[in-house]
């Protein structure tokens, strides 16, 4: 399949408007529950960072199993949006943490199914992974993009609810295009063919490496990202448009060059790419803790490091995986990710309460990224700089030193 086709564009179009809703409910989430739900600890906001993520990280592994068995996609994309749209709406009413901890936790449970199945179904029949999974981030992009700007320009407190009502909306429509735009294309199966379990997946080299390279990475990104606002505005005097200008202007240089990202990750090798993006990533924490101004924090988080990180890994667990199990390999991924974003806002809001400030948890992203380029570094002693894609039958993954 052609990463730009009628297949695949109604595919880009509903993650895209998803990913708006996405962005309009959660760059604030923090210090929404701070000021609005009236929790004051930094460890308990990280929490609500936490517990959605856990769910997420152990659930989103369970539809990517059901989804390889009964070989279909798009019901679990569905699923997926209508279950984030729910959560949203049901956000906007709370009024205690309780209650939005039961909320999101429950909603992630089911929300989880969304993600790993747009990528699962994008790189299916296609050699052309990379490629496919830039135009993917870029579509994610765009919507991140537009939702950032608006919620950073009308962000209050107070009008969190509203914006939660606008993500659900959102997320309902990007359920509804999926049910009447997207089709589904299940892969042709062979009588006998053996099933393949998520060890056997682990079993693969450098399937292993990926999955605990990609999770502490996570972790040391999401030990600063969810109090990035709180960063911005409490500490470095920002104000609260500051935050939707950093996280826009972020994902509008995203949206400008994923999609050649996606082609450097099919020429260069999804290995080499992440070894540059796990090294920038510790410079850019560097500069993040050192940052004495809001606006040199919004330029150093607008810099394109997660187009590199992200499409890089999604697209080894693509070449690492056949078809038939590809919605194992991307859970795999998706829940390593998530495995980062459970401990991460919890060690980051451990030391933002020990030290009573934000800005120095910058330092554990440094530490947990070092960690995640020396494990990247080996992934070039299992697998070489580069990697060639995989057979024509996308069963056998083929390296070259």
């Amino acid at each position: 399949m052609r990463p730009l086709n009628n297949t695949s564009l109604p595919v880009y179009f509903a993650y895209a408007l998803h990913s708006l809703g996405l962005a309009i409910s959660w760059q604030f989430v923090t210090h929404f529950i701070k000021w609005e739900l009236d929790v004051p600890s930094e460890f308990l906001l990280t929490v609500a960072l936490a517990l959605p993520a856990l769910v997420t990280m152990l659930s989103v592994n369970v539809w990517g199993a059901l989804s390889d068995r009964i070989n279909k996609r798009r019901p679990f994309m569905v699923l997926g949006f209508f279950s984030y749209a729910a959560t949203f709406m049901f956000t906007s009413f709370v009024s205690s943490y309780a209650q939005y901890l039961i909320v999101v936790s429950i909603g992630a449970a089911f929300s989880s199914a969304a993600l790993p199945m747009g990528q699962a179904y994008l790189t299916d029949r296609t050699s052309k992974k990379g490629e496919t999974l830039g135009y993917f981030l870029m579509a994610q992009s765009a919507g991140w993009f537009f939702g950032a700007l608006f919620s950073g320009l009308v962000y209050t407190p107070e009008m969190m609810f509203t914006l939660y009502r606008v993500a659900s909306l959102l997320s309902g429509g990007a359920a509804i295009s999926s049910i009447f735009f997207v089709k589904e294309r299940p892969l042709e199966r062979l009588k006998d063919e053996a099933h393949t379990g998520f060890s056997d997946l682990l079993k693969r080299r450098g399937m292993i490496i990926l999955v605990i390279a990609a999770a502490v990475s996570a972790l040391g990104m999401h030990s600063i990202a969810g109090l990035m606002a709180i960063m911005i505005t409490d500490e470095l005097g920002g104000a609260f448009a500051y935050v939707g200008y950093a996280n826009a202007a972020a994902t509008l240089i995203a949206v400008l060059i994923t999609g050649y990202v996606g082609k450097i990750v099919d020429k260069r090798g999804p290995v080499q790419v992440l070894v540059v993006a796990y090294f920038s990533y510790i410079l850019f924490a560097i500069g993040f803790a050192l940052a004495t101004s809001p606006e040199v924090a919004l330029i150093l988080w607008a810099l394109p490091i997660y187009p590199l990180s992200s499409t890089a890994a999604f697209a080894l667990g693509a070449r690492i995986s056949g078809d038939r199990e590809r919605g194992r390999a991307m859970s795999l991924v998706n829940g390593a990710q998530n495995l980062g974003m459970v401990i991460g806002p919890l060690i980051g809001g451990f030391f933002a309460e020990l030290m009573n400030r934000v800005q120095p948890v910058s330092w554990v992203n440094v530490a947990f990224n070092f960690l995640a380029l020396i494990l990247a570094l080996g992934l070039v002693r299992r697998l070489g700089w580069r990697t060639e894609r995989v057979s024509q039958t996308d069963q056998h993954f083929e390296i070259t030193e």
